[in-house]
């Protein structure tokens, strides 16, 4: 019997095409900042979640004795922790209102 399950690509894996429908500026104006706005805090909140599951995993495997991998984890989380500061910088600059 042939596999008639879709073939899975970037596009439907990541789900782009629902993720980009997600941005929704609420303003009738001229901000044309709010869109930018909405991305970085969208973002923000993808990163929050991926670091709620590092920590999660790392405290599972502090729990089994497996401190190497813990501090592994514990080093992402610190990498997107710099990412989310670095996009400090782009919050700046916005035309202020």
């Amino acid at each position: 019997m042939p596999n008639t399950q879709p073939a899975i690509t970037y596009t439907s894996y990541l789900k782009i095409e629902e993720i980009l429908q997600l941005q929704q500026p609420l303003s009738n104006g001229p901000e044309h900042d709010e869109l930018l706005f909405i991305i970085i805090h969208q973002s923000y909140e993808l990163w929050f979640k991926s670091i709620h599951h590092e920590l999660a995993r790392a405290q599972d495997v502090l729990e089994e004795g497996d401190t190497h991998t813990a501090l592994g984890l514990l080093g992402r989380v610190r990498t997107i922790l710099k990412v989310l500061v670095s996009q400090v910088d782009i919050l700046e600059t916005m035309t202020p209102l």
